[in-house]
């Protein structure tokens, strides 16, 4: 057998991934303010008592695994938008339709406010990536102005974020119905460009 060298420190190093600064805020931002409303509201106190209590040493304590895992929700529904913009861009097609829900789950954990910061966040990290200047110029230039094409993105990077919390709220209310654990919230690896 021949020696091969391993580079996989050498080749981590050299991968370049797409801006995620958005994710920053949904950590710094989303987590302490859903937190702060089901603490306020004490709403899942008696389901901690009676099904999660062994789990978690206080009622602190879930809620704070509760908006972790909303917030990795969160993540994940941005990076599922992220692969359908993605898509189009490889199939020069049309960007995708923003999707929503017609009624979230309690509590909204994305205010107008958040979303508002979600949605500047993508515009600053992606305005002057070379990859998107050309992107759109081979793709959309004809059909949206370069303020428009990244305006889309970004709205549907803020959809996508708002689908993929109400998603993990909704995995949270199913595992207080039964005699279940929590299901498990997973962070994606970084997107490499």
């Amino acid at each position: 057998m021949h020696d091969m060298p391993d580079t996989e420190d050498a080749d981590g190093a050299a991968e370049r991934y797409w801006p995620e600064g958005y994710k920053d805020i949904l950590w710094a931002k989303l987590i302490p303010a859903f937190t702060s409303l089901l603490l306020e509201a004490r709403s899942f106190e008696t389901i901690y008592t009676q099904s999660f209590g062994e789990d978690f040493s206080t009622y602190e304590a879930f809620v704070d695994r509760l908006a972790e895992m909303v917030a990795i929700g969160a993540e994940n529904g941005s990076d599922k938008i992220f692969d359908e913009v993605y898509a189009a861009f490889r199939k020069d097609a049309p960007l995708p339709d923003r999707r929503t829900y017609a009624t979230h789950f309690w509590p909204d954990p994305i205010s107008e406010d958040l979303a508002g910061e979600l949605h500047a966040s993508v515009l600053a990290d992606y305005r002057d990536l070379h990859a998107y200047i050309h992107i759109h110029e081979d793709h959309y230039d004809g059909a949206l102005s370069f303020d428009e094409f990244l305006d889309k993105i970004a709205a549907l990077v803020v959809s996508g974020a708002v689908k993929g919390a109400d998603d993990a709220i909704g995995g949270i209310y199913c595992a207080f119905l039964g005699p279940t654990r929590l299901p498990i919230a997973r962070r994606r690896p970084r997107r490499a460009r």
